[in-house]
């Protein structure tokens, strides 16, 4: 399957699945302050994602193989289902606490930080190539891969908000996954750009995914 399909699918598929079980349940049970907010932000995500999966990505693999695309749609589709069944089905506060504001705080600014890093990215590849240069400017001139912390800090304000174990188990799961995809970016970048024969070389100071740590 072509990258571009398969992230269309899986982000609209993550949209569709949560927007489903959350309509039966409130069904039954009506809809709170938090879980209207929670829903709110699930579909501010992934319709930001799978925009972005339309018209801004370019992609450099050709296609992606079946373990990976159903393996994702595993991982997304069925967080979705708990995470809506989770944020319906329990006692909630019957206003925001602080933490809740706190955690919309940084869900907004670590998306936008997210969206931000996505197009730096794009613009560094012109349409159909797969030539990488070195991204710089923002957050990309401490990390190797900024959009992947700003995507595990809005999972982790979008936790404080919804105060339930199904979005932090989805956090740490997430944040394990884009920790190594980093690592990995990360080493890529500096094997390529090592300063040797016209090359140019990456930053020694970079870190990729924590500043001055990981």
């Amino acid at each position: 399957m072509k990258p571009r399909v398969h992230n269309v699918v899986s982000y609209t598929g993550a949209l569709l699945v949560f927007a489903g079980v959350f309509a039966w349940r409130t069904g039954e049970l009506g809809v709170s302050v938090t879980a209207g907010l929670a829903a709110a932000l699930w579909c501010l995500h992934f319709v930001r994602r799978a925009w972005e999966s339309a018209f801004v990505h370019r992609y450099s693999k050709p296609r992606i193989g079946p373990g990976d695309y159903l393996s994702e749609y595993a991982y997304y589709w069925g967080f979705g289902a708990w995470i809506a069944w989770s944020n319906t089905g329990r006692a909630q506060h019957a206003r925001l606490v602080p933490l809740q504001l706190l955690g919309l705080l940084l869900f907004v600014l670590a998306e936008a930080g997210n969206a931000h890093a996505h197009h730096t990215l794009r613009d560094l590849r012109a349409p159909g190539g797969r030539q990488r240069q070195i991204p710089r400017g923002f957050l990309f001139r401490r990390l190797s891969c900024p959009h992947y912390l700003c995507e595990i800090l809005a999972w982790l304000g979008f936790s404080f908000v919804t105060q339930t174990w199904a979005a932090l188990v989805f956090t740490l799961v997430g944040a394990a996954i884009l920790g190594s995809w980093a690592h990995t970016r990360h080493a890529a970048y500096r094997k390529e750009f090592d300063g040797q024969e016209g090359r140019a070389k990456y930053p020694e100071q970079r870190r990729a995914l924590l500043p001055f740590v990981f």
